[in-house]
């Protein structure tokens, strides 16, 4: 796992230097939040370094090589296809990095929509991508989804989709499904 992450660390100081940092900080919270919650802190790592490592690609270049893999793309997807750099990423992690790990390949996987189902590894890579330090800058909304990071992550996946849906509703967005059935399951398990 050492090697494939300094691979990861490698590609990753080869993308543009704001997506990088964010990496990097995405790293740093899901190795905190690892750490917090009882999860492999390596694992946790190796899923967030590779979390956006096709996040650089265009909208163009996302629905072709979504095309290219087979991967199938839903209606929201083909209107957003920045959605599709955790599936496409999953599947560089898998084909050119040699990751096998389930779990590591659907937190990159899920990183942006969330799912039903999620492991505990999954939920700190995907809250560490929502709350890293220059995410909070931008959003101190954040701050409220971190500090519940710390005490439990299902109520703080809940709080930052409840956020979201807010936002998605102010600017006209479609929601992903996975998102919606997510925040569903949430519910409906009365966190």
């Amino acid at each position: 796992m050492a090697r494939q992450i300094e691979t990861l660390r490698a590609a990753v100081a080869r993308l543009p230097r704001g997506l990088a940092e964010h990496i990097e900080g995405v790293v740093a919270e899901a190795r905190r939040l690892a750490l917090l919650h009882g999860v492999d802190e390596e694992r946790a790592a190796l899923a967030a370094w590779g979390h956006d490592i096709a996040r650089a690609l265009s909208p163009a270049e996302l629905l072709a090589e979504a095309h290219r893999l087979g991967l199938a793309v839903d209606p929201v997807e083909q209107q957003a296809p920045i959605l599709l750099h955790g599936p496409i990423g999953a599947e560089i992690l898998s084909r050119d990095y040699a990751i096998d790990d389930a779990e590591v390949l659907a937190a990159t996987r899920y990183h942006t929509t969330g799912r039903t189902g999620m492991s505990i590894l999954e939920k700190v890579v995907f809250l560490a991508d929502k709350v890293e330090a220059s995410k909070l800058q931008a959003e101190p909304r954040l701050a409220t989804v971190k500090k519940l990071a710390e005490q439990d992550l299902d109520t703080a996946i809940l709080e930052y989709l409840n956020q979201h849906l807010l936002e998605a509703s102010r600017r006209a967005w479609p929601l992903h499904p996975q998102t919606v059935a997510a925040r569903n399951e949430l519910l409906l398990a009365g966190t």
